[in-house]
């Protein structure tokens, strides 16, 4: 996509308006970039592009996602109205600090059993993105196969 050409997934889609303009935004870069001569040369766009749902597994209002309960249903709708998107994974973010409780991962694992259900998968087929810097151990402990963790790498972030 114009500005990030080298976009290889989105972890953070938690609405079928998100989805369906990212849905749009893949088919219109892949189709310029499959006509530009810089193409030929650069690696191809992943089409469809690897999208996690992101459901919100503590219930916290400062936290984005779909309820667990919407989870499925959404992944379905982008299933079935979004072919240039693949449903891949879900994620969810711990904690205020960054951690998370166990029953947060075993949520999101449930969740995945009812996602896959409906997308017609086995459930190892789709990713459990959970953790960060503070939980990550945990979260590779209860089934996480990707973790997030910039803190780690980068330091804490200056939000002044």
């Amino acid at each position: 996509m114009k500005g990030v050409p080298g976009l290889q997934c989105v972890e953070t889609v938690d609405s079928i308006k998100l989805a369906t303009k990212l849905d749009a935004a893949v088919s219109s870069a892949a189709a310029a970039e499959a006509t530009t001569a810089a193409a030929a040369s650069a690696s191809p766009r992943t089409v469809p592009l690897p999208v996690f749902v992101q459901v919100n597994t503590s219930g916290e209002e400062s936290k984005h996602g779909v309820e667990p309960s919407a989870a499925a249903p959404l992944a379905l709708e982008i299933k079935q109205r979004c072919t240039n998107l693949k449903v891949a994974g879900l994620m969810t973010i711990g904690q205020p600090d960054y951690s998370s409780r166990p029953e947060n991962f075993v949520c999101l694992s449930n969740v995945r059993s009812e996602v896959a259900k409906v997308l017609g998968c086995e459930p190892a087929e789709l990713e459990l993105s959970m953790g960060m810097s503070g939980d990550f151990e945990a979260a590779i402990q209860m089934g996480s196969t990707n973790v997030r963790v910039g803190l780690t790498i980068f330091g804490a972030r200056n939000y002044g």
